[in-house]
C-alpha cells in the first residue's frame, strides 16, 4: 500500500493529509474470496470488519444515507422525531439517541450511521443480494484500530448522536434561535480549536451558546453529563458497538460508523474513501481536520459469477441475514 503525504494551508496553519492507495482485488468464487480475507495483513491492535455494496460507488462510497439526499440532511431532525411519533411502541428500550438511530437504520430511515459487520460472508451478502446488473459488487475490508473502537454508551457517541435532533442551518425552521442548528456548532467548534493557543478548545466551545443546545440535547439521556463536550468529536468518524437488543443487529453481527460533520461543508459527509476517476484508483484519507478509526482498507471486486445460490449452500440464506418473522416467511414461500 502506498502512503503518500500532501500539505496545504488552513486557517494559518499548515495541515498535513495522509492518502494511502487502497489495495483493489478480483474474486470469482467463495474460496477464492474467503482465501483473500485470510491472507489480508494488518497490525495486531486492530479488529477487521467487513462493509458490502451492490456496486463501486466510489466517492460516494462509506456515505451515510442521509447525507444522499439534500431533503433528507435538512429534515434530520425531523425524521428523528416522526419515525419515533409513529413508531414509539419500537423505541421503548432504546434510551439513547444512538440506540434510537440504529434502530431507524434497522428500518431503512436515512440516518448518519452505515453498516459493518464481524461477519465476512454477511457482507458478501449484503454486496450480492441488491446488485442489478453483471457488474461487480464489493466488500470493503477494513482494518479498526481496536483503542478507537467506542460502545454505545460513549460520550463521544452521545455528542455526535444528539447532532441529529437539531436543524442543519437557520433556514430549516424560522422558530429556532439562531445558535440551534449544526451549521452554528461547526463554526463555534472550528473557532475553539482555531484559537487553541489562546483557549483550552474544550473550555471554549463549552461557553457557546451553539454547544448549550447540544448540550440540552445530551442530557436527555445523560443527566449527568457536564459542559466537557470535546469540539473535535463534532468532526470525528467513530466506530460503534451497539447493543444486541435488535435482532438483525445480533444477527448480522453488526456494528456502524458514526459520522459526525464535516468541517469545511456540513452539507457533505466526512470523507473517507477517496476515488481517482484518471487513475481509476482509491484511497483511504485522513486529515487534521477530522478523525476516524480505519487503519487500513481492502477493496474486494466481487463478480458476477458469485450469486445468491452459492451462499446458500454455506448456509447464508434471508433468514440467516434477516431474523425478523418477516423475512423468514418470505424466504420460506420461495423454499
Amino acid at each position: 500500500m502506498k502512503r503518500v503525504s500532501s500539505y496545504e494551508i488552513k486557517n494559518g496553519k499548515i495541515m498535513s493529509n495522509i492518502i494511502q492507495e487502497i489495495n483493489e482485488i478480483q474474486v470469482h468464487s467463495i474460496p477464492e474470496f474467503v482465501e483473500k480475507i485470510l491472507d489480508f495483513e494488518h497490525e495486531e491492535d486492530c479488529t477487521v470488519y467487513f462493509r458490502g455494496e451492490d456496486k463501486d460507488y466510489k466517492d460516494t462510497a462509506f456515505q451515510p444515507s442521509i447525507y444522499r439526499n439534500t431533503k433528507h440532511l435538512e429534515n434530520e431532525y425531523r425524521i428523528y422525531r416522526e419515525m419515533q411519533r409513529f413508531n414509539d411502541h419500537e423505541f421503548i428500550e432504546d434510551k439513547s439517541a444512538f440506540d434510537k438511530l440504529s434502530r431507524m437504520q434497522h428500518y431503512l430511515a436515512p440516518t448518519r450511521l452505515i453498516d459493518f459487520s464481524e461477519d465476512a460472508l454477511t457482507a458478501l451478502y449484503f454486496a450480492v443480494e441488491t446488485r442489478k446488473t453483471c457488474d461487480d459488487a464489493i466488500v470493503y475490508v477494513t482494518a479498526v484500530a481496536n483503542d478507537k473502537i467506542k460502545y454505545y454508551d460513549s460520550d463521544a457517541v452521545s455528542v455526535i448522536s444528539n447532532l441529529a435532533k437539531l436543524p442543519l442551518n437557520d433556514k430549516s425552521e424560522k422558530y429556532y434561535k439562531s445558535e440551534k442548528f449544526k451549521q452554528a456548532i461547526a463554526e463555534s467548534a472550528k473557532k475553539s480549536l482555531k484559537n487553541s493557543h489562546r483557549c483550552d478548545p474544550v473550555k471554549c466551545f463549552n461557553t457557546e451558546k451553539s454547544a448549550g443546545f447540544l448540550l440540552h440535547e445530551i442530557k436527555e439521556e445523560k443527566g449527568y453529563f457536564s459542559h466537557i463536550i470535546d469540539p473535535q468529536h463534532i468532526f470525528s468518524v467513530q466506530f460503534v458497538k451497539p447493543k444486541l437488543t435488535n435482532t438483525r443487529i445480533y444477527g448480522q453481527k453488526g456494528a456502524f460508523l458514526l459520522f459526525g460533520l464535516n468541517c469545511e461543508n456540513v452539507n457533505k459527509h466526512i470523507p473517507i474513501i477517496q476515488y481517482d476517476e484518471k487513475t481509476k484508483t482509491s484511497t483511504l484519507f485522513n486529515d487534521d481536520c477530522y478523525s476516524h478509526p480505519i487503519i487500513k482498507i481492502m477493496k474486494v471486486r466481487v463478480s458476477c459469477l458469485i450469486t445468491l445460490d452459492h451462499l446458500k449452500k454455506m448456509g447464508v440464506t434471508k433468514p440467516y441475514i434477516y431474523t425478523g418473522m418477516d423475512k423468514v416467511s418470505e424466504h420460506l414461500k420461495t423454499v
